[in-house]
């Protein structure tokens, strides 16, 4: 018997998957900001001249871009709570094991970005008295950000994609709260072709932001 597909199921439920979309959105941002802190001071204290910390540092990055996101998130959620005891929420797993991961691949474009500017820019700053500090902040990092943006969006997009994975440890983003609708009135097509369709919309709206953001730093 052939399949009639019936949207209406899904538009009648609209309200439940926007809420997957907020908790979707609220996962990512939180993570990302994570990210966005954690890689950048992993990224200097690689760069830095103190040798243990910096090979430390590249251990980290090493072993986070090694281990599949999937596998952490379950050892996070369930291999601490046996080994130890602490029994983290579900949002709270999600957020540590995404931007735990993320901020050794951040850490990786922010020293690229930065290495890429000219080592005479710190000794003109260090000629005139800067600290090494205010160089950074206000000579290098300016500088580097045209250079980190392209790729951090990606790593954006990426993390927004990757909140799916929060689903298996009960968070109810976009995909658990897909699966639940799906399993509960027996329309997987339906269900799933909507997330399918609210992940590359916001894929694509921010990209279009990101676009419009690199354009006016060109100038």
């Amino acid at each position: 018997m052939r399949y009639h597909p019936d949207l209406s199921v899904v538009t009648n439920h609209w309200p439940i998957m926007l809420a997957g979309v907020r908790m979707t959105l609220y996962v990512a941002v939180m993570a990302m900001g994570v990210a966005l802190v954690l890689g950048l001071v992993v990224a200097f204290v690689r760069i830095s001249s103190i040798k243990p910390l910096a090979g430390l540092a590249n251990m980290y990055v090493q072993f986070f871009r090694g281990i599949p996101q999937f596998v952490f998130l379950l050892w996070l959620y369930y291999g601490i709570a046996i080994l130890l005891g602490i029994n983290f929420q579900p949002i709270t797993a999600g957020v540590i094991a995404l931007s735990v991961q993320y901020a050794a691949y951040l850490s990786e474009i922010y020293r690229a970005g930065i290495q890429a500017i000219h080592k005479g820019q710190m000794e003109a700053g260090l000629s005139v008295g800067l600290s090494k500090p205010r160089i950074y902040q206000r000579i290098i990092l300016p500088q580097a950000f045209r250079i980190i943006l392209p790729p951090a969006v990606n790593m954006w997009i990426g993390m927004l994609k990757d909140t799916s994975l929060v689903s298996v440890i009960g968070v109810q983003e976009i995909m658990r709260t897909t699966e639940l609708q799906s399993n509960y009135y027996f329309r997987p097509f339906e269900f799933y072709t909507a997330a399918a369709l609210l992940y590359v919309s916001m894929t694509f709206i921010f990209s279009k932001l990101a676009g419009v953001l690199e354009a006016r730093l060109r100038f």
